[in-house]
C-alpha cells in the first residue's frame, strides 16, 4: 500500500477542548495573579487610622469609612450561586466605596448555632452503627432499613466546590428519592472514611468554613479575613460576647420567662425554630378558640362503636371544633364532620371527659395541656366521619338549645383545625351554601330531612352593607348556587370576614350593641370561663424539622424574647423610619413583619450553641445570638486570629478577659471597673468600635425579612444609641438558574466554585451583576457567563492594542498613529464634532453609572458603564474611521472604562491598570473621575442622537425602496437599481409646517403635566373647531406626538433643533457615505435648495426640523 504524504494527522481532543477554552483560560490566569498579589499586600485588610491631630468622634469626617454586612452563612456545605448572588451585592457596593476614597470594610463570619450540623452528625453516628464503617446495606433488608431510617433525613454535606443537596421531605422520601446521609456524602465523592469523621460535629466546624474562604477568595472578594470567627463556644470569644448580649437584654427586660406557645420538635424535645426547619420556614402558630360540644345522642352506627370501647363508659363525649370565630357561635345550626377522615376517642386532661378530634389535633394538645400525660395522647378508639353523621351535639351559646346535628361536608381538612367544624350559616358563606346543598338533597347526601329542616340561619352580627345576614346576602350576590363554586365562595368569605370584622356590630348576646373587635375576645373568654371552650394552638402550616419530625404547637415554660412589646416596637419602628431600604416593597415587608412579630423563643436543648449564662442547661438559639455580632467585626482581629479563637489576637487578651465589664466598656461605652487588667487593651477596642460602628448597609435575601433582619433592628435599638443604629438594609429575591428554580433534584444547580471553575471569577461576577437587583427573583444565565467572556477577553484585547497606540502617539505626537484597528490623529488636532459628541456621551454615561452604583442597582450600572460605554466606543470608532480617534479621547475612555468595571470585575480591571496601562498604584486604590461636569452636556447628546437617527432613517428609507422595488418586479421595472452606484440626497429643513404648529398648541393647552394626562375630548373639539380634522395627517401627527410626551414629558413639545444641521451633516459627509454605502450623498438646504426636479421637490416635503427626509437614485 503506497502512503500519501498530505495524510493530516489525527486531531488531539485535548488540543481542541483547549483551544474553546483558551479565552476565559487566560482570563483566569489573570484572576489567580492578582488574587495572590491582593493576598500577598493584605489590600483588603483594614484598620481604622491612626490620627491623635482629631478627636474620635471626629475621625469619620477626615478619614470616610463604610461597612457592609452579609448574615454569615450556616457551614453545613460549600456555598452556592444563591449565596454567591447576595454575598456579590456586599462585594459590588464595597468596590464602588473604595472608588469614592472610603475605607470599606467587608467582614464575613460563620454560623455553625444551631441543629443542622447536629442532627447531620448524628445521623451517620446513626448509619455507622447500622451498616458498620464501610456502609454496607444488606440488601434484602434494605427496604425494612430504609423504613427505619426514615425519620432521619438531613441535611446532606457537600464536598469542596460540589453540589449542594438538600433533604427531601418525608413525603419526598416516600416517592423514591430518599437517600441516607452517607449516600448523599458519597455522591459528592468522599470516600468511607472521610464521611466516617462527620459522626463528630467537630469536623463539620474545621471542614466546611476553609472551603467557604477559598472559594469566597477564588471569587476575588473584598475580605478582611482577619475578622472571621464561628458562632458558638467553639470560639471562646465569641461566646463570651454572646452570653454578654444575653445577660444585658434579660436585665433589661426584653427575655422573659413563661409560658407561651412555639413550634415544638417532640423528637428534639426542644423549639423547632426557622433555622431548625427542614420546611416551614416563616410560620408561626395559630391561635384558636375550641367549642366543646357533648354528645346528646349518637347515630345507630356511631352509638355501636362507641358502645364497644369500654374506657368511654360513664364519661361525657366532646366532639371538639376549633374556629377563628368564636363571637359567631350564637348562629350554630349544625356542625360538619368530614366523611372520609378517622377521628379518634382522646382521654382529655379531665379524667372524665373524652375528645373526639383527628390524631394530628390531639397530638398538638398533648403538649398543651390538654392530656393526661404532657407530650402523650391518650387514645381509647377510633370512629369514621361517615359514623358520627346524625349524631346530636349541644352547641353553646346557639339559639338551638336542644342541640345539633353532625352532618357531612365534602371538603374538610385533617391537615387544619380538629376535623370537627362549626356551623354559621349567617356569617360564613361557606355554611350557609353547604346547609342549603343539604336541605335541597338529603337523599343524595344520606341526611334525614329533620336534621336539618328546621334550623334556620340565626342573625349574629350586623353590618351597614350587607344586614344581619351576611352570608346569604353574598351568595345571592355573587351568584353562589352551591358548595362547587369555590372561587366564588372563597370571594364571599374573603368580604364576609373582612365586612364582619372591621365594621360588624353584635347583633344577639351579652355583648350586642359591641362592634365585632371588641366582642371577639370577650367572647373567647366567657366561652372559657363557663368551661364550654378552651384555647388551643397549631402550627400555621406544615412544618418539619430537620430531624424529620412533623412539629406541633406545645405551651411550656421558656425564655423568649418580647417582641411586639409596644415601646419596644416603636423604637423598631424608628430605626426603620431612618433607614435606607433602597425599595419601598423591601420598607412594606418589614412593616407587616413589625405588625404580627411577637413573642420568639430564643433558648433551646439541643444542636451546637453558647450555653445560656444563667442556666446551661440550655443553648442559646441560632437565630438569637445573631443578632448584633455585625458589632463583633470590629473587634474580631484585635481579639484573635483564627476562627475558632485558638490564635490569640495582637493584644494579648484572652476569652477570660472578655467579661461582661469589658463589653459593656467596648461596646456601650460603660466605666471599666477599676484595676481590669486589660484596660489598655480595651481602649483599642473601643476606639476600633467607634470607628467602624455604625453598619452602613446589610444586604440579604428578603425572606430573612421575616426573622432575622427584624430581629437584627430591634436588638440594636435595645443596646445601643440612635447614632450606632443601622443604616440601610437591602434585601434581594431567590436566584434562577436559566431561568428556572434552582433545583437539587432536578439537577439544575450551580456551587459558587462550580461556577468560578466554568466561566472564571468576572464572568461570574458579571453575570450575578446583570441577574438582577430588585426583590423579585432574579435570574443567572449561563449564556450571559459565556458571553461575558468573550465581551472581556474582546475588550481587553482591543485596550492592548490601543494601548500600544497611544504609547506610539505620545513618541509621535504630531502624526498620525494606526496600529492594527486602531486609528489616532495628531494631538494638537482640534476636537471634531464627533470628539466632542463621544466625550459628552463618556460622561453622561459615567454619571449614570456612579448613580446605579450608589443606588446599589447593579444591573444598570453595568448597562451604562459597560454595555452602553462599549456600544458609544464602537460608534466613535466607525465615525472617525477617516480621521482617527482623538489620543486624549481614547486615554479618556480606557480609563474611564477600567474604573467603572473595577467593583464588578476587579481582577480584570487590575490587570488593564497595572499590566496595561502601566500604573504604579492597584485598581484597589483608584478614585472614581474627579472631573465630571454637574450635568451631562444635553446639547451635545441632543446631536449625537440626531446623527444616529439619520443613519437609520436613511437606512429605512432604503429598505423601503428594496420593498418597492421587490413590489414592482415584472410590472414596469424597478425604482431604482440598488445594485449599481447610488446616491443619497438629504433634505434638511428649517422650519415646521404650519398645521403642526396648531396641533402642538392644542396638544400643550390641555395637557395636564401634574397628572401626565391629556384631555382627548377637548383636543378633539378644538381641532374640530379650526377645521384641522380635514387633514388626514393631522390624528396620525397627534398621536406621534402624545407618545413622546409619554415617554420624555412636556419637553416632547418642544422640537426646535438647537444646532445647525446642514453645517452637521457636511462635517459627517465622510462618514455617511462610508456607513450607508453610497457613493454620492448630498446635504440639501432648503431654505436656499436651488433648483429641484420633480421628483427631489416631492421627496423633501416631509422633512422639518431635526427629522431631514431622502431621495435615493441612480447615478
Amino acid at each position: 500500500m503506497t502512503m500519501t504524504n498530505n495524510a493530516k494527522p489525527a486531531a488531539d481532543p485535548a488540543t481542541d477542548e483547549s483551544r474553546k477554552t483558551v479565552k476565559r483560560d487566560a482570563l483566569m490566569a489573570i484572576e489567580k495573579q492578582w488574587q495572590k498579589d491582593w493576598e500577598e499586600r493584605a489590600v483588603f485588610e483594614l484598620d481604622m487610622p491612626e490620627d491623635d491631630s482629631v478627636a474620635p468622634e471626629m475621625l469619620h469626617d477626615k478619614h470616610p469609612k463604610w461597612m457592609g454586612t452579609f448574615p454569615f452563612p450556616y457551614m453545613n456545605g460549600v456555598l452556592h450561586l444563591g449565596h454567591a448572588f447576595s454575598v456579590s451585592k456586599i462585594e459590588f457596593a464595597a468596590g464602588w466605596e473604595r472608588l469614592k476614597g472610603k475605607r470599606a470594610l467587608f467582614p464575613f463570619g460563620f454560623h455553625v448555632t444551631g441543629m443542622p450540623i447536629k442532627a447531620a452528625a448524628d445521623k451517620i453516628a446513626r448509619e455507622l452503627e447500622m451498616f458498620g464503617p464501610e456502609f454496607a446495606i444488606p440488601g434484602e433488608n434494605e427496604g425494612e432499613l430504609e423504613d427505619q431510617m426514615e425519620e432521619m433525613t438531613v441535611d446532606g454535606a457537600p464536598k469542596a466546590g460540589g453540589n449542594f443537596r438538600s433533604k427531601k421531605s418525608k413525603v419526598a422520601a416516600k416517592t423514591g428519592n430518599k437517600k441516607y446521609q452517607f449516600q448523599i456524602m458519597q455522591d459528592q465523592g468522599m470516600s468511607n472514611a472521610e464521611i466516617a469523621k462527620f459522626a463528630d460535629p467537630e469536623n463539620w466546624l474545621k471542614h466546611y468554613p476553609p472551603i467557604a474562604i477559598d472559594d469566597l477568595k477564588a471569587m476575588g472578594c473584598k475580605i478582611d479575613w482577619r475578622r472571621s470567627f464561628l458562632t458558638t463556644d467553639h470560639n471562646p470569644y465569641y461566646d463570651s460576647f454572646a452570653q454578654w448580649q444575653f445577660n444585658r437584654l434579660r436585665e433589661m427586660g426584653k427575655i422573659k420567662f413563661g409560658k407561651r406557645y412555639t413550634i415544638w420538635s417532640a423528637k428534639d424535645g426542644q423549639p423547632c425554630m426557622d433555622h431548625d426547619r427542614q420546611s416551614g420556614e416563616g410560620l408561626g402558630s395559630q391561635d384558636y378558640t375550641c367549642i366543646k360540644m357533648q354528645v346528646l345522642g349518637w347515630s345507630p352506627e356511631a352509638e355501636a362503636v362507641a358502645s364497644a370501647i369500654p374506657e368511654l363508659a360513664g364519661k361525657k363525649i366532646y366532639l371538639v371544633a376549633a374556629t377563628l370565630r368564636p363571637e359567631t357561635m350564637y348562629g350554630q345550626t349544625n356542625c360538619f364532620v368530614g366523611t372520609k377522615l378517622e377521628y379518634g376517642f382522646f382521654q382529655s386532661a379531665n379524667a372524665d371527659e373524652v375528645f373526639v378530634v383527628t390524631e394530628r389535633a390531639a397530638r398538638n394538645m398533648a403538649f398543651q395541656g390538654l392530656s393526661p400525660t404532657d407530650g402523650q395522647v391518650t387514645k381509647l378508639g377510633s370512629i369514621s366521619g361517615q359514623a358520627i353523621v346524625g349524631s346530636k351535639v349541644s352547641a353553646p351559646l346557639s339559639r338551638y338549645s336542644d342541640g345539633v346535628y353532625m352532618l357531612p361536608m365534602e371538603n374538610v381538612l385533617a391537615t387544619k383545625g380538629t376535623g370537627v367544624v362549626t356551623s354559621v350559616p349567617s356569617d360564613s358563606p361557606d355554611d350557609y351554601a353547604a346547609l342549603r346543598d343539604l336541605k335541597k338533597k338529603t337523599d343524595f347526601y344520606g341526611i334525614k330531612p329533620e336534621w336539618v329542616e328546621s334550623f334556620e340561619p340565626v342573625p349574629v352580627i350586623s353590618t351597614a352593607t350587607y344586614g344581619d345576614m351576611v352570608a346569604p346576602a353574598l351568595c345571592e350576590q355573587l351568584k353562589i348556587n352551591s358548595q362547587k363554586d369555590r372561587d366564588q365562595l372563597a370571594k364571599a368569605k374573603e368580604i364576609s370576614y373582612k365586612e364582619g370584622f372591621y365594621s360588624g356590630v353584635m347583633s344577639v348576646g351579652e355583648f350586642k350593641g359591641q362592634s365585632v373587635q371588641e366582642a371577639k375576645p370577650k367572647v373567647r373568654e366567657h366561652l372559657i370561663a363557663c368551661g364550654d371552650g378552651f384555647a388551643y394552638a397549631e402550627p400555621e402550616g406544615l412544618v418539619m424539622s430537620r430531624s424529620g419530625d412533623e412539629c406541633v404547637v406545645a405551651l411550656c415554660d421558656q425564655w423568649y424574647f418580647d417582641y411586639g412589646e409596644a415601646s419596644w416596637k416603636r423604637l423598631a419602628e424608628e430605626c426603620l423610619a431612618a433607614m435606607d431600604t433602597f425599595g419601598e416593597e423591601t420598607r412594606h415587608q418589614f412593616q407587616l413583619t413589625l405588625d404580627w412579630l411577637h413573642q420568639w423563643a430564643c433558648v433551646r436543648t439541643y444542636g451546637l450553641g453558647s450555653k445560656v449564662p444563667w442556666d446551661s442547661n440550655y443553648l442559646i438559639e441560632s437565630l438569637s445570638d445573631s443578632t448584633i455580632y455585625m458589632s463583633y467585626y470590629t473587634v474580631a482581629h484585635l481579639l484573635h486570629r483564627s476562627l475558632d479563637g485558638s490564635v490569640t489576637g495582637p493584644l494579648g487578651i484572652l476569652p477570660q478577659d472578655m467579661d461582661d465589664a469589658a463589653w459593656d466598656y467596648v461596646l456601650l461605652g460603660k466605666a471599666l471597673p477599676a484595676g481590669h487588667a486589660k484596660a489598655e487593651e480595651l481602649v483599642e477596642l473601643r476606639r476600633s468600635y467607634l470607628y467602624w460602628y455604625p453598619v452602613d448597609i446589610r444586604s440579604s435575601g428578603k425572606d430573612l425579612i421575616q426573622n432575622h433582619l427584624t430581629f437584627f433592628i430591634y436588638i440594636h435599638t435595645a443596646l445601643f444609641p440612635k447614632s450606632e443604629w443601622p443604616r440601610s438594609v437591602r434585601t434581594n429575591g431567590h436566584l434562577m438558574l436559566n431561568g428556572e428554580k434552582m433545583s437539587k433534584s432536578t439537577g439544575n444547580t450551580l456551587s459558587l466554585r462550580e461556577s468560578c471553575d466554568l466561566y472564571g471569577a468576572d464572568a461570574t461576577r458579571l453575570t450575578l451583576a446583570d441577574a438582577g437587583d430588585s426583590i423579585e427573583d432574579a435570574n443567572f444565565e449561563e449564556s450571559t457567563a459565556n458571553a461575558a467572556i468573550l465581551h472581556l477577553y474582546t475588550l481587553m484585547e482591543w485596550v492592548t492594542e490601543a494601548r500600544k497606540a497611544l504609547k506610539q502617539s505620545e513618541v509621535s505626537p504630531n502624526e498620525t498613529v494606526k496600529v492594527g484597528d486602531i486609528a489616532l490623529r495628531p494631538v494638537s488636532s482640534p476636537l471634531s464634532v464627533a470628539d466632542r459628541i463621544f466625550n459628552a456621551e463618556m460622561d453622561t454615561l459615567t454619571i449614570a453609572t456612579g448613580a446605579e452604583y450608589e443606588k446599589t442597582m447593579y444591573r444598570d450600572a453595568l448597562k451604562s458603564g459597560f454595555y452602553e460605554f462599549v456600544k458609544v466606543r464602537d460608534w466613535y470608532v466607525n465615525v472617525t474611521a477617516d480621521s482617527g480617534m482623538h489620543p486624549e479621547l481614547l486615554r479618556k475612555y480606557i480609563n474611564r472604562q477600567v474604573i467603572q468595571l473595577t467593583p464588578i470585575t476587579p481582577h480584570w480591571a487590575e490587570h488593564i491598570w497595572k499590566t496595561v496601562m502601566g500604573n504604579a498604584g492597584s485598581i484597589m486604590d483608584a478614585r472614581w473621575p474627579a472631573d465630571l461636569p454637574a450635568e451631562p452636556d444635553h446639547a451635545l447628546i441632543a446631536v449625537g442622537d440626531y446623527i444616529r437617527k439619520t443613519v437609520r432613517s436613511a437606512r429605512d428609507a432604503e429598505s423601503a425602496v428594496q420593498r418597492r422595488n421587490k413590489k414592482k418586479g415584472g410590472k414596469g421595472g424597478i425604482e431604482v437599481d440598488l445594485s449599481k452606484p447610488k446616491a443619497l440626497d438629504i433634505y434638511v429643513a428649517h422650519e415646521f409646517p404650519a398645521w403642526q404648529e396648531e396641533v402642538i398648541a392644542a396638544l400643550k393647552s390641555h395637557y395636564d403635566a401634574a397628572a401626565g394626562k391629556f384631555d382627548d375630548k377637548q383636543i378633539v373639539a378644538s381641532l374640530g373647531a379650526s377645521g384641522m380634522l380635514k387633514n388626514k395627517k393631522v390624528m396620525p401627527f397627534a398621536q406621534e406626538i402624545k407618545k413622546r410626551v409619554a415617554l420624555t414629558g412636556a419637553k416632547a413639545f418642544d422640537r426646535a433643533v438647537y444646532f445647525k444641521e446642514p453645517e452637521l451633516l457636511s462635517e459627517i459627509l465622510a462618514y455617511l457615505k462610508r456607513t450607508l454605502e453610497f457613493d454620492a450623498v448630498n446635504v440639501i438646504d432648503l431654505t436656499n435648495p436651488g433648483t429641484l426636479r420633480d421628483d427631489q421637490i416631492k421627496a423633501a416635503e416631509p422633512a422639518v426640523p431635526g427629522e431631514p427626509s431622502f431621495l435615493i437614485y441612480n447615478l
